[in-house]
């Protein structure tokens, strides 16, 4: 700036000389004159020169705010990023649906192990002749000996009883309750109301291909046979829970 300053002063001394020959006193009148009006001229140039110099600077610090901001929303982006890569918020909500798949897998297949043991069981005794002792009229009266016995192959009960309520009593004493359906689900045991009163015929549910059936003693075949759930009034179902 002094260096200006200096350039047009010397600049204005040289017009001078110039434009009023070599008279030393018109000389001094415009040098007098110049230096008036540049000293008079020097606030305004001041301020001028403090302006843009605050144009500068601000441009200066807006693009350094706009550097920090823009940095900063680049490092936010970032741990964002990183916390969608090693956080997963539907983690629970992928385990609950995995167990209820599996849950409702194992039930179609048979509801449980020891379910899929009962059901193979009675399975197996269907036709079977060996349940017409006289200790159960011939066969007419073997549903609760045909159902125990299952249970017994099945390791759930340690004992084969003729009675429907005992066989009920002795499941219960094993954990096994009153549960609602449907659903069933394979292995459940199931008591019927008959003529001769509430849950006075039992028998076992099994899945036979898309839905399920009954096992029971037949009184007129005087053998184990399959059968509609609803052929009498279902009294109880008896689940292990």
């Amino acid at each position: 700036m002094k260096q200006l300053r200096k350039l047009s002063v010397l600049m204005l001394l040289v017009a001078s000389f110039f434009m009023t020959g070599c008279d030393a006193q018109q000389i001094l009148d415009v040098i007098q004159k110049v230096a008036t009006g540049v000293q008079q001229a020097m606030p305004a140039v001041r301020d001028v020169v403090n302006t843009f110099n605050g144009v500068v600077n601000n441009n200066d610090q807006a693009g350094a705010n706009n550097n920090a901001t823009g940095t900063a929303n680049i490092e936010n982006t970032i741990g964002n990023l990183a916390n969608i890569f090693t956080t997963n918020p539907n983690a629970e909500n992928i385990a609950g649906a995995q167990n209820t798949a599996a849950a409702a897998t194992q039930a179609a297949a048979g509801g449980t192990a020891m379910g899929a043991r009962v059901a193979s069981s009675i399975r197996a005794l269907v036709g079977s002749t060996r349940f017409r002792g006289a200790d159960v009229d011939g066969g007419n009266l073997a549903c609760a000996q045909v159902v125990s016995t299952a249970l017994r192959d099945a390791g759930v009960l340690s004992r084969v009883s003729l009675n429907c309520d005992q066989v009920v009593s002795d499941l219960r004493a094993v954990g096994w309750q009153r549960v609602s359906v449907p659903p069933y689900q394979e292995g459940d045991v199931v008591t019927w109301t008959t003529s001769r009163g509430p849950g006075r015929h039992i028998g076992i549910i099994v899945k036979q291909g898309s839905s399920f059936k009954a096992i029971s003693n037949s009184s007129s075949a005087r053998t184990p046979r399959v059968h509609e759930i609803n052929y009498m009034p279902i009294t109880q179902v008896l689940r292990k829970v």
